[in-house]
C-alpha cells in the first residue's frame, strides 16, 4: 500500500491510500523475465559452440573425401557427372560450415561475449586484400572490380580479424546481387571529424525499403534471386560486427538501380580523444 498525504485548502488535508502490489508484481515479473532472458542469452554462445563441434568433425570427413574423389586420386571415376555431384557435395558442405560460424559469431555478438582485439588498422591494406580475395568469384561471374582507395587516410581504432569480415561480406554481396558485365566499386574517403569512410557501390539488382530492413533480419533473405547463395545471416552478422567495432552502417539502394554500402569507422586518433582522462 502508498499512503499519500496532501493540503486541501487552506486548513484541510487529505489522504489517499493505493494498492500497487499488483504494479509490484508486474514489475517482479518483468524483471524475472530478464534475468531468464539474459541466462538464455549467456548459454546460447556456449550449446552453439558445442553443436559447432560435433558438426564439424563429420563435415571434415564429407569434405575430405570429396576433394581426394575430385582429384581422382586413386584412379578416375568414370561418369563426369560424378564430379559434378562431388562439388555440390563439397560446396554445400562448407556452406554448412560457413552457417555454423556465422550463427556462432552472431550469438556471441548478441550475448556481450566475442573477444575483440582492437587496435589501430589500416583499412585502405584490409579492403585491398579483400578484393584480391575476391576477384576470381567476380571473374567467374563476370563483374567487374574497382578500387578507388583514399591516399592518406588515418588508421581505424578496431579488431582487424572482425573488420576482414565486414569488407569480405560487403564486397560477397555486392558481387552476388549483380548481373554478368556489371560492376562493383570498392572506395575509402576521409569523413567528417576524422572519420573513415569505407564505401561499396555495386550495379546489380538493388533492393526495396522493406527488402533491406528483411535482409538486415537473420535468415530475412531477398527473394527469388536464382544466382545468390547464402545462409540468411550475411548482412546480420556484419551489422552486428560493425557495432562491436563501434563504427555504423547505411544502405542505400533501389531495386535495378544498385545498392551503396556505406561503413564510417571512428580513426585511431579520434577514437582516443574521445576516452576519458
Amino acid at each position: 500500500m502508498v499512503l499519500t498525504l496532501g493540503r486541501l485548502g487552506a486548513s484541510g488535508f487529505y489522504a489517499t491510500l493505493r494498492d500497487v502490489s499488483a504494479l509490484l508484481r508486474a514489475e517482479t515479473d518483468r524483471a524475472r523475465t530478464e534475468r531468464d532472458h539474459a541466462r538464455a542469452a549467456g548459454r546460447l554462445p556456449d550449446l552453439l559452440a558445442k553443436v559447432s563441434h560435433e558438426i564439424r568433425t563429420p563435415l571434415g570427413a564429407i569434405l575430405g573425401f570429396a576433394e581426394v574423389m575430385m582429384d581422382e586420386r586413386f584412379g578416375p571415376l568414370g561418369n563426369p557427372r560424378y564430379k559434378d555431384y562431388l562439388k555440390d557435395i563439397h560446396a554445400s558442405g562448407a556452406q554448412v560450415v560457413a552457417l555454423v560460424d556465422d550463427l556462432l559469431d552472431l550469438s556471441r555478438i548478441e550475448a556481450g561475449q566475442l573477444d575483440l582485439d582492437v587496435a589501430a588498422v589500416d583499412v585502405n591494406r584490409v579492403v585491398a586484400e579483400a578484393v584480391a580475395q575476391m576477384q576470381p568469384e567476380a571473374h567467374r561471374v563476370r563483374v567487374i572490380m574497382r578500387t578507388s582507395l583514399a591516399g592518406r587516410i588515418p588508421a581505424v581504432l578496431a579488431d582487424e580479424r572482425s573488420t576482414r569480415q565486414i569488407v569480405r561480406n560487403i564486397l560477397s554481396n555486392a558481387v552476388k546481387f549483380n548481373e554478368p558485365g556489371g560492376q562493383v566499386i570498392v572506395s575509402t574517403a576521409l569523413g567528417e571529424a576524422g572519420a573513415v569512410l569505407l564505401r561499396v557501390r555495386d550495379t546489380g539488382v538493388g533492393m526495396s525499403e522493406e527488402e533491406i530492413a528483411a535482409a538486415l533480419e537473420p535468415f530475412g533473405g531477398l527473394p527469388a534471386r536464382p544466382r545468390a547463395h547464402g545462409n540468411g545471416l550475411g548482412l546480420p552478422l556484419t551489422r552486428a560486427l560493425v557495432g562491436a567495432n563501434g563504427a555504423s552502417m547505411t544502405i542505400r539502394s533501389r531495386p535495378r538501380e544498385g545498392t551503396l554500402v556505406e561503413v564510417c569507422f571512428a580513426s585511431a586518433g579520434e577514437a582516443e580523444a574521445r576516452r576519458p582522462a
